[in-house]
């Protein structure tokens, strides 16, 4: 027998994985219990509802997300290795493929801004500091966001070694690009 907390953290990393993968608007309650192997009625009684665990999905995302962040001198690697291999779990990967696939529903879209507001910038502005560090930190979402969609529509990019070295590569240096200057440099 599992205990709650061990039982509420099966619910929320379900939840991860099938918000990630199919959006907010498709998963159900049931879906979650049964990706869970849970009575889909824990996942009420422990949440709430899925409106309110889509809510703590987005709470672990960004604490997963903030917790990358680290020292800047190696975040590009981080990154890359997060996001081209699924480091940590593939947990980063995951929760930018969350943001990714809520952008089509106008109430995870407001979910998200309600729990996160701007803070998704805003902190990472602070982080990055130095000139432009809004655009900065626009581009650097779009970029790893957009890497991370990437990867997910090919399936872990079919490359052969050279090549997906070639793009690891790529990868890290707009990063550190974008950590380093402003991006009309």
């Amino acid at each position: 027998m599992r205990s709650a907390e061990i039982t509420r953290q099966v619910i929320l990393h379900a939840a991860l994985n099938l918000f990630a993968e199919e959006g907010f608007e498709t998963v159900g309650v049931r879906d979650i219990g049964l990706r869970a192997k849970v009575d889909p009625s824990l996942v009420n009684r422990y949440y709430g509802g899925k409106e309110e665990l889509f809510i703590e999905v987005l709470k672990a995302c960004h604490a997963d997300w903030r917790h990358l962040w680290g020292a800047k001198q190696d975040f590009a690697a981080r990154v890359v290795k997060e996001v081209l291999h699924g480091g940590n779990d593939g947990k980063v990967l995951q929760g930018i493929l969350v943001m990714l696939r809520v952008t089509g529903s106008e109430r995870a879209r407001h979910l998200v801004d309600e729990t996160l507001g701007s803070s998704i910038f805003a902190q990472l502005e602070a982080w990055l500091g130095g000139p432009e560090a809004d655009v900065r930190a626009r581009m650097l979402i779009a970029l790893i966001g957009g890497m991370a969609f990437a990867r997910d529509l090919s399936g872990d990019f079919p490359l052969e070694d050279a090549r997906a070295a070639a793009l690891a590569q790529a990868f890290e240096a707009s990063i550190e690009r974008l950590l380093s200057s402003s991006p009309s440099a």
